[in-house]
């Protein structure tokens, strides 16, 4: 997913939840403690140039129950 579709999908939400590789979802009280884009530029096996970019979501899992993340407060930040 692209990162314009999340910015366009975080308004229509109630609730932000991430879903892990393994299927199991990060707990609902968790934090967005960073949002980054990583840029690699980096030559292929075929001398190829090639340029990718990702966007990261740095997530932290704590016992702090009472600071849950609404879509509102991480849209207000893009």
């Amino acid at each position: 997913m692209k990162l314009s579709q999340v910015k366009k999908l975080l308004p229509t939400l109630e609730n932000v939840t991430f879903k892990l590789e393994n299927g199991s979802f990060v707990p609902e009280h968790f934090h967005v403690t960073e949002v980054g884009m990583v840029t690699k530029i980096f030559i292929d096996c075929g001398g190829v140039i090639r340029t990718e970019k990702t966007v990261n979501f740095q997530l932290w899992d704590a016992d702090d129950f009472e600071h849950r993340l609404k879509p509102a407060k991480l849209f207000k930040h893009h």
